[in-house]
């Protein structure tokens, strides 16, 4: 069992949303959405935010739903309540959809929520329509996925020690400063992809163009 936040941002393919959303993850709906969900007709669990971008009369069709209203001069994002909320109800893995789009001020916000909450050992990913974006800190596998390219980005000073395999473009013990482009555009060639850290931090994409 996990929360699932869904904020305003691009809207994600049903498909997608069905699976990665089970029946009994607790879903929070960060204003705007909802729009999203009631078109899926899926009733959340928690609504919150300032509500600029839902209409009323769609918040009225929810009065049965507990509802968290904040002004909208705060200082904090709606996804960051969203998620304040999903680790108040006690939840360690989190999900988030809608948390990229047409701003990148906030699509950057919300990444970087990620790595911040992870030094609290809050598990979060953002999933979109073309890519999954989670925090790397260390060892991983991941499954292949057909069409998707990966692409570690360092965030702190530097990824010491990178061992990738199962990979098109391996490295053996490489240390990876931030701001290097050297580990985008990877593609896995196994089954799954082996990655070894032996310090620092990044972004893990896996990603696809269309």
């Amino acid at each position: 069992m996990k929360a699932i936040i869904i904020a305003s941002g691009n809207s994600i393919k049903k498909e997608i949303f069905d699976g990665i959303c089970s029946e009994n993850d607790f879903i929070i709906c960060a204003d705007g959405g909802l729009n999203y969900l009631d078109s899926l007709n899926i009733k959340p669990n928690l609504i919150v935010g300032d509500f600029d971008s839902v209409d009323v009369n769609l918040l009225e069709k929810y009065k049965n739903v507990k509802i968290k209203k904040y002004p909208a001069e705060k200082n904090f994002t709606d996804t960051e309540i969203a998620i304040e909320e999903a680790i108040a109800c006690g939840f360690n893995e989190i999900t988030i959809f809608g948390a990229t789009g047409t701003r990148l001020d906030h699509t950057m916000a919300n990444i970087l929520l990620i790595e911040r909450y992870i030094k609290n050992d809050i598990n979060i990913r953002i999933v979109d329509n073309n890519n999954y974006i989670s925090i790397l800190n260390k060892d991983v596998i991941i499954s292949k996925k057909v069409g998707y390219y990966l692409s570690i980005i360092p965030i702190s000073e530097y990824i010491d020690g990178i061992t990738l395999k199962g990979m098109k473009y391996p490295l053996i013990d490489v240390k990876v400063s931030r701001g290097s482009t050297l580990c985008i555009s990877n593609e896995i060639i196994d089954d799954k992809a082996e990655i070894y850290i032996k310090n620092g931090m990044g972004i893990l994409f896996l990603s696809k163009d269309i």
